[in-house]
Protein backbone atom coordinates (compact mmCIF):
# COMPACT_ATOMS: atom_id res chain seq x y z
CA UNK A 1 0.00 0.00 0.00
CA UNK A 2 1.55 3.35 -0.73
CA UNK A 3 2.64 5.14 2.23
CA UNK A 4 1.65 8.54 0.56
CA UNK A 5 -2.03 7.90 2.37
CA UNK A 6 -0.41 8.74 5.64
CA UNK A 7 -1.13 12.07 5.00
CA UNK A 8 -4.85 11.93 4.82
CA UNK A 9 -5.22 10.40 8.20
CA UNK A 10 -8.45 11.38 9.91
CA UNK A 11 -7.93 15.07 12.08
CA UNK A 12 -9.36 15.83 15.36
CA UNK A 13 -11.85 17.81 13.21
CA UNK A 14 -12.58 15.27 11.13
CA UNK A 15 -13.29 12.69 13.53
CA UNK A 16 -15.64 15.27 15.88
CA UNK A 17 -17.69 15.96 12.72
CA UNK A 18 -17.98 12.06 11.92
CA UNK A 19 -18.98 10.89 15.54
CA UNK A 20 -21.24 13.83 16.40
CA UNK A 21 -23.16 14.55 12.96
CA UNK A 22 -22.71 11.00 11.21
CA UNK A 23 -20.90 11.88 8.28
CA UNK A 24 -17.67 13.65 6.56
CA UNK A 25 -17.28 15.47 3.09
CA UNK A 26 -13.99 14.55 1.90
CA UNK A 27 -13.35 17.26 -1.33
CA UNK A 28 -11.57 16.35 -3.98
CA UNK A 29 -10.80 13.11 -3.02
CA UNK A 30 -10.84 11.99 -7.05
CA UNK A 31 -8.29 13.32 -9.02
CA UNK A 32 -9.47 13.96 -12.64
CA UNK A 33 -7.64 10.96 -14.33
CA UNK A 34 -9.45 8.64 -11.75
CA UNK A 35 -12.53 10.20 -12.41
CA UNK A 36 -12.90 9.94 -15.78
CA UNK A 37 -11.28 6.17 -15.50
CA UNK A 38 -14.30 5.80 -12.90
CA UNK A 39 -16.80 7.11 -15.34
CA UNK A 40 -15.50 5.18 -18.43
CA UNK A 41 -15.72 1.61 -16.18
CA UNK A 42 -19.45 3.15 -14.39
CA UNK A 43 -21.06 3.93 -17.90
CA UNK A 44 -19.94 0.95 -19.49
CA UNK A 45 -21.86 -1.34 -16.16
CA UNK A 46 -24.54 1.09 -16.93
CA UNK A 47 -25.02 -0.12 -20.44
CA UNK A 48 -24.33 -3.68 -20.15
CA UNK A 49 -26.85 -3.98 -17.12
CA UNK A 50 -30.05 -1.75 -18.81
CA UNK A 51 -29.33 -4.26 -21.94
CA UNK A 52 -29.45 -7.22 -19.69
CA UNK A 53 -32.13 -6.19 -17.73
CA UNK A 54 -33.92 -4.57 -20.27
CA UNK A 55 -34.19 -0.79 -18.31
CA UNK A 56 -35.62 1.84 -19.56
CA UNK A 57 -33.70 4.57 -20.07
CA UNK A 58 -35.25 6.91 -18.05
CA UNK A 59 -35.01 3.73 -15.50
CA UNK A 60 -33.38 3.60 -11.98
CA UNK A 61 -29.92 1.03 -12.52
CA UNK A 62 -28.55 -0.18 -9.36
CA UNK A 63 -26.00 -2.58 -9.53
CA UNK A 64 -24.30 -4.15 -6.53
CA UNK A 65 -21.15 -6.26 -6.52
CA UNK A 66 -19.64 -3.30 -8.60
CA UNK A 67 -16.10 -4.46 -7.19
CA UNK A 68 -15.07 -7.13 -9.64
CA UNK A 69 -16.29 -4.65 -12.37
CA UNK A 70 -13.07 -3.61 -13.41
CA UNK A 71 -9.55 -2.41 -11.85
CA UNK A 72 -10.90 0.84 -11.44
CA UNK A 73 -13.07 0.10 -8.98
CA UNK A 74 -10.76 -2.23 -7.30
CA UNK A 75 -8.64 0.72 -6.66
CA UNK A 76 -10.72 2.15 -4.58
CA UNK A 77 -10.94 -0.29 -1.71
CA UNK A 78 -7.74 1.52 -0.08
CA UNK A 79 -7.39 4.80 -1.72
CA UNK A 80 -4.92 7.15 -0.33
CA UNK A 81 -7.48 9.67 0.87
CA UNK A 82 -10.70 7.40 1.92
CA UNK A 83 -9.25 4.38 3.62
CA UNK A 84 -6.71 6.09 6.34
CA UNK A 85 -10.20 7.50 7.29
CA UNK A 86 -11.68 4.46 7.51
CA UNK A 87 -9.03 2.03 9.83
CA UNK A 88 -9.47 5.05 12.07
CA UNK A 89 -13.64 4.75 12.41
CA UNK A 90 -13.31 1.03 12.87
CA UNK A 91 -9.94 0.05 13.20
CA UNK A 92 -7.74 -2.38 11.61
CA UNK A 93 -9.89 -5.37 11.57
CA UNK A 94 -12.03 -4.02 8.99
CA UNK A 95 -13.23 -5.50 5.23
CA UNK A 96 -15.43 -4.16 2.26
CA UNK A 97 -18.69 -5.90 2.21
CA UNK A 98 -20.67 -3.77 -0.06
CA UNK A 99 -20.27 -2.05 -3.67
CA UNK A 100 -23.03 -0.22 -5.29
CA UNK A 101 -23.47 1.67 -8.10
CA UNK A 102 -26.09 3.63 -8.89
CA UNK A 103 -27.33 5.93 -11.76
CA UNK A 104 -30.45 7.72 -11.30
CA UNK A 105 -31.61 9.71 -14.80
CA UNK A 106 -33.42 12.98 -14.14
CA UNK A 107 -37.15 12.55 -13.26
CA UNK A 108 -39.92 14.87 -14.74
CA UNK A 109 -41.07 18.36 -12.47
CA UNK A 110 -44.78 17.49 -13.19
CA UNK A 111 -44.83 14.56 -11.39
CA UNK A 112 -47.13 14.87 -8.67
CA UNK A 113 -45.75 11.84 -6.43
CA UNK A 114 -42.47 13.33 -6.45
CA UNK A 115 -41.18 13.54 -3.09
CA UNK A 116 -37.74 12.72 -1.39
CA UNK A 117 -39.22 10.44 1.14
CA UNK A 118 -37.33 6.63 1.43
CA UNK A 119 -35.76 7.63 4.70
CA UNK A 120 -33.57 4.26 6.33
CA UNK A 121 -30.54 3.05 8.07
CA UNK A 122 -28.70 1.05 6.59
CA UNK A 123 -28.03 -2.64 8.08
CA UNK A 124 -30.76 -4.95 7.24
CA UNK A 125 -31.73 -6.98 10.18
CA UNK A 126 -29.21 -5.87 12.28
CA UNK A 127 -31.86 -2.29 12.03
CA UNK A 128 -34.73 -4.28 14.08
CA UNK A 129 -32.95 -7.05 16.04
CA UNK A 130 -30.58 -5.19 17.76
CA UNK A 131 -30.78 -3.30 21.23
CA UNK A 132 -30.65 0.16 21.10
CA UNK A 133 -28.28 2.44 20.83
CA UNK A 134 -27.11 -0.19 18.48
CA UNK A 135 -23.79 0.20 17.45
CA UNK A 136 -21.33 1.61 14.65
CA UNK A 137 -20.86 -2.04 12.94
CA UNK A 138 -20.69 -0.21 9.56
CA UNK A 139 -19.91 2.26 7.11
CA UNK A 140 -20.04 3.65 3.50
CA UNK A 141 -18.29 6.04 1.51
CA UNK A 142 -20.25 7.43 -1.85
CA UNK A 143 -17.89 8.48 -4.51
CA UNK A 144 -19.72 11.10 -6.18
CA UNK A 145 -18.93 10.90 -9.85
CA UNK A 146 -21.28 13.58 -11.29
CA UNK A 147 -22.16 17.08 -10.07
CA UNK A 148 -24.36 16.85 -6.95
CA UNK A 149 -23.33 20.90 -6.02
CA UNK A 150 -27.50 21.95 -6.56
CA UNK A 151 -30.35 21.23 -4.65
CA UNK A 152 -31.97 19.53 -8.07
CA UNK A 153 -29.23 17.15 -8.65
CA UNK A 154 -30.54 14.64 -6.16
CA UNK A 155 -27.47 14.27 -3.30
CA UNK A 156 -27.88 12.73 -0.53
CA UNK A 157 -30.08 13.29 2.44
CA UNK A 158 -28.91 13.45 5.61
CA UNK A 159 -30.36 13.61 9.09
CA UNK A 160 -26.91 15.11 10.78
CA UNK A 161 -26.43 13.49 14.50
CA UNK A 162 -29.37 10.67 13.76
CA UNK A 163 -26.80 8.36 14.11
CA UNK A 164 -27.20 8.49 17.52
CA UNK A 165 -30.88 8.44 18.30
CA UNK A 166 -33.04 5.90 20.19
CA UNK A 167 -35.80 6.18 18.06
CA UNK A 168 -36.38 6.70 14.12
CA UNK A 169 -37.48 10.13 13.12
CA UNK A 170 -41.23 11.16 13.37
CA UNK A 171 -42.97 10.90 9.75
CA UNK A 172 -44.70 14.24 8.88
CA UNK A 173 -46.72 15.07 5.69
CA UNK A 174 -44.17 14.64 2.72
CA UNK A 175 -41.75 12.45 4.65
CA UNK A 176 -39.53 16.04 5.37
CA UNK A 177 -37.95 16.55 8.59
CA UNK A 178 -37.07 20.43 9.92
CA UNK A 179 -33.08 18.82 11.12
CA UNK A 180 -32.23 17.16 7.30
CA UNK A 181 -29.93 18.34 5.05
CA UNK A 182 -28.74 17.65 1.59
CA UNK A 183 -25.29 17.15 1.23
CA UNK A 184 -24.35 18.85 -2.24
CA UNK A 185 -20.84 18.57 -3.45
CA UNK A 186 -19.31 18.41 -6.97
CA UNK A 187 -18.30 15.37 -8.70
CA UNK A 188 -14.74 13.71 -7.43
CA UNK A 189 -16.17 14.27 -4.05
CA UNK A 190 -16.15 11.33 -1.31
CA UNK A 191 -19.12 11.34 1.49
CA UNK A 192 -18.12 9.21 4.48
CA UNK A 193 -21.28 8.15 6.74
CA UNK A 194 -22.64 5.91 9.69
CA UNK A 195 -24.83 2.98 8.01
CA UNK A 196 -26.91 4.34 11.77
CA UNK A 197 -27.63 8.07 10.05
CA UNK A 198 -31.10 8.12 9.17
CA UNK A 199 -30.64 9.50 5.02
CA UNK A 200 -32.50 8.97 2.02
CA UNK A 201 -31.71 9.74 -2.17
CA UNK A 202 -32.94 13.01 -3.18
CA UNK A 203 -35.13 14.04 -5.86
CA UNK A 204 -33.19 14.69 -9.48
CA UNK A 205 -34.94 17.13 -11.46
CA UNK A 206 -31.92 18.26 -13.19
CA UNK A 207 -31.20 17.49 -16.96
CA UNK A 208 -28.40 15.50 -15.88
CA UNK A 209 -28.01 11.60 -14.54
CA UNK A 210 -26.61 11.48 -10.87
CA UNK A 211 -24.16 8.81 -10.35
CA UNK A 212 -22.79 7.54 -7.41
CA UNK A 213 -20.62 4.67 -6.18
CA UNK A 214 -20.85 3.40 -2.53
CA UNK A 215 -18.43 1.54 -1.07
CA UNK A 216 -19.25 -0.24 2.25
CA UNK A 217 -17.00 -0.93 5.02
CA UNK A 218 -17.44 -3.03 8.30
CA UNK A 219 -15.60 -5.82 10.69
CA UNK A 220 -14.62 -8.79 9.91
CA UNK A 221 -16.99 -10.81 11.57
CA UNK A 222 -19.65 -9.94 9.44
CA UNK A 223 -20.30 -11.42 6.79
CA UNK A 224 -20.60 -9.82 3.11
CA UNK A 225 -23.64 -8.11 1.90
CA UNK A 226 -23.58 -8.39 -1.46
CA UNK A 227 -21.27 -11.85 -1.99
CA UNK A 228 -19.15 -14.33 0.66
CA UNK A 229 -16.05 -15.18 -1.16
CA UNK A 230 -14.51 -13.38 -4.11
CA UNK A 231 -13.32 -15.04 -6.93
CA UNK A 232 -9.72 -16.15 -6.64
CA UNK A 233 -9.01 -14.82 -9.77
CA UNK A 234 -10.05 -11.18 -7.90
CA UNK A 235 -7.74 -11.82 -4.98
CA UNK A 236 -4.55 -13.14 -7.25
CA UNK A 237 -4.47 -9.73 -8.72
CA UNK A 238 -4.72 -8.11 -5.21
CA UNK A 239 -2.00 -7.28 -2.36
CA UNK A 240 -2.65 -8.72 0.96
CA UNK A 241 -4.19 -5.87 2.79
CA UNK A 242 -6.72 -5.73 -0.36
CA UNK A 243 -7.12 -9.33 0.12
CA UNK A 244 -7.90 -8.82 3.59
CA UNK A 245 -10.70 -6.24 2.58
CA UNK A 246 -11.94 -8.96 0.08
CA UNK A 247 -12.57 -11.41 2.92
CA UNK A 248 -9.40 -13.30 2.36
CA UNK A 249 -8.27 -15.14 5.62
CA UNK A 250 -6.33 -17.96 7.21
CA UNK A 251 -9.24 -19.92 8.50
CA UNK A 252 -12.29 -19.42 9.89
CA UNK A 253 -11.02 -18.61 13.21
CA UNK A 254 -9.40 -15.60 12.37
CA UNK A 255 -12.99 -14.14 12.06
CA UNK A 256 -13.44 -13.66 14.98
CA UNK A 257 -9.36 -14.22 16.90
CA UNK A 258 -7.66 -12.71 14.18
CA UNK A 259 -4.20 -13.73 13.71
CA UNK A 260 -1.52 -11.02 12.15
CA UNK A 261 -1.44 -13.12 9.45
CA UNK A 262 -5.09 -12.45 8.81
CA UNK A 263 -5.02 -8.45 9.18
CA UNK A 264 -2.18 -7.61 7.20
CA UNK A 265 -3.31 -4.16 7.57
CA UNK A 266 -2.68 -4.52 11.60
CA UNK A 267 1.37 -5.11 10.63
CA UNK A 268 1.65 -2.51 7.78
CA UNK A 269 -0.22 -0.05 10.39
CA UNK A 270 2.56 -1.44 13.15
CA UNK A 271 5.54 -0.88 10.65
CA UNK A 272 4.15 3.20 9.62
CA UNK A 273 2.30 4.41 12.71
CA UNK A 274 3.73 2.32 15.59
CA UNK A 275 2.28 0.58 18.06
CA UNK A 276 0.13 3.12 20.15
CA UNK A 277 -1.87 4.38 17.36
CA UNK A 278 -2.48 0.72 16.68
CA UNK A 279 -3.81 -0.13 20.33
CA UNK A 280 -5.70 3.26 20.35
CA UNK A 281 -8.12 2.28 16.95
CA UNK A 282 -7.53 -1.28 18.08
CA UNK A 283 -10.13 -0.02 21.13
CA UNK A 284 -14.05 -1.08 21.54
CA UNK A 285 -15.82 1.47 20.08
CA UNK A 286 -17.72 2.64 22.97
CA UNK A 287 -14.46 3.55 24.92
CA UNK A 288 -13.55 5.87 22.25
CA UNK A 289 -16.67 8.07 21.72
CA UNK A 290 -18.67 9.88 23.80
CA UNK A 291 -22.07 8.48 23.18
CA UNK A 292 -25.10 10.65 23.99
CA UNK A 293 -28.23 9.07 22.44
CA UNK A 294 -30.67 11.11 21.84
CA UNK A 295 -34.91 10.90 22.03
CA UNK A 296 -37.71 12.47 20.79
Amino acid sequence: MDKSCLQYCMTDAQRDQFDQQGYLIVPNALDEATLERLLEASDRVDREEREKKALDPGATMAKFRTIVEGDAFLELLDWPKTFPLIWDILGWNVQHYISHLIYYPPESKQRPDLQPGGWHQDGGRPVPEMERPQPRLSLKVGFWLSDVSEPEHGGIRVIPGSHKRDRPPERTPGNEFDDSVQVQVEAGTAVLFDRRMWHSRGINTSDITRKVLFLGYSYRWLRGLDYNLIDDEILQKCDPIRRQLLGDGVDVKGWWQPTDADVPLKGWLLEHKGEEFVERIGQKQWERQKWEPEGY
